[in-house]
């Protein structure tokens, strides 16, 4: 395996084990047994317990803001309907590869040196590209304009934390469409009253 192809393969049985057992749980012994390496092929690609962590929290960031964020941000759709696609994947993702929500989740309470600035900076890059969404809404006139964007843009963030509690809790995709439509237009959309 090249290298660079054998380093994926690491940090994806990483990411699971990390899922499994928790970011300060996970061992190179763990990572390189489920990788199906030898442990000193484990340290060779991540050479410390630091590494390993940061390579699977790039690659949880990497995901969720590339792959669901911006992947699911479409342009020619009113900004509304982007943020409840971009949420919607979020929630089938925990169906298909579950392991990048649950990091993620723990990850997002990990307030403790090491792991808590590492989620700021992830957190301040998903509230700019929610932000740019809203402000592409202003713009077109499907999200009010009074609406104060860095409050929108914590608020729609933090609806992914409820995306994920109903989702682990056994909700269905239908019950998670209907919540999110609900919130995302009665707070989003323009009022027929507003001037």
């Amino acid at each position: 395996m090249a290298p660079a192809a054998r380093r994926a393969h690491l940090a994806r049985a990483a990411l699971a084990i990390f899922a499994s057992r928790g970011i300060g749980e996970a061992s190179h012994t763990a990572v390189a047994a489920a990788a199906g390496v030898a442990v000193p092929t484990a340290f060779h690609y991540f050479a410390s317990k630091e590494r390993l962590v940061e390579a699977v929290l790039s690659e949880v960031s990497r995901y969720l803001l590339e792959d669901l964020l911006a992947g699911n941000d479409d342009p020619a759709v009113p900004a509304p309907s982007s943020i409840e696609s971009v949420l919607m994947a979020f929630c089938d993702s925990i169906d298909s590869d579950p392991d990048y929500a649950r990091v993620w989740l723990e990850w997002s309470v990990s307030i403790r040196e090491g792991l808590w600035d590492g989620y700021l900076a992830f957190h301040r890059a998903a509230l700019a590209g929610i932000r740019r969404i809203l402000e592409r809404g202003v713009r077109e006139g499907t999200i009010r304009r009074e609406i104060d964007r860095d409050d929108a843009a914590r608020v729609i963030v933090g609806l992914a934390h409820m995306v994920a509690q109903m989702k682990f809790s056994g909700a269905s995709r239908e019950q998670v469409v209907r919540t999110v439509h609900s919130l995302v237009g009665g707070f989003l959309e323009p009022r027929g009253d507003a001037p």
